[in-house]
């Protein structure tokens, strides 16, 4: 993508008269991104709901990929790296339960998503387990993007992230 180390990947979709069968992960493909999942987690959301930006931060950071499993989502990742010539910038990706898309997103960016229909799910492989303690934000509205409602579903702690004016950044 325009954001140096994260992928918008396509994985294989098979459909036939019972439905789809689909893999968005196969061990033996990722290791020219060293990645290996220690957690896998879904996230079921509403139309209009924004969930992010979200991040680890060291030494509990992590890459993770997403997937949209059910509905669609307008996916938003944003460059953290303090030394990448594309910090503070962020990019979006159509995910549909559909189109076989996924994200890989390294340590050093910031995740978020807007569910554009009911019951949108979406699911998380990540390399490190969550720790509350290390589990952090940028507010929604920096990643500078074109979110596609005016009337968002936001959280009481996703409202209160810091922006990223007020972020220092570990990740060097």
């Amino acid at each position: 993508t325009a954001l140096n180390d994260c992928y918008e990947l396509t994985f294989p979709l098979s459909d036939d008269a019972r439905g789809r069968f689909a893999k968005p992960y196969q061990k033996s493909l990722f290791p020219a991104f060293g990645f290996e999942f220690a957690e896998i987690y879904f996230s079921t959301s509403k139309k209009n709901v924004v969930r992010g930006m979200h991040f680890q931060v060291p030494p509990h950071e992590h890459t993770k990929i997403v997937t949209c499993i059910s509905g669609r989502a307008f996916d938003v990742v944003m460059d953290l790296r303090q030394a990448s010539p594309t910090y503070g910038q962020s990019i979006n990706f159509d995910l549909r339960a559909d189109n076989g898309r996924c994200v890989f997103i390294p340590p050093g960016f910031a995740h978020g998503f807007c569910s554009l229909q009911d019951n949108t799910v979406l699911s998380y492989f990540v390399s490190s387990e969550h720790s509350a303690k290390h589990d952090t934000g940028i507010h929604w509205k920096d990643a500078s993007v074109p979110w596609p409602t005016d009337n968002p579903i936001i959280s009481q702690r996703d409202a209160s992230l810091p922006s990223l004016s007020e972020f220092e950044t570990p990740f060097k």
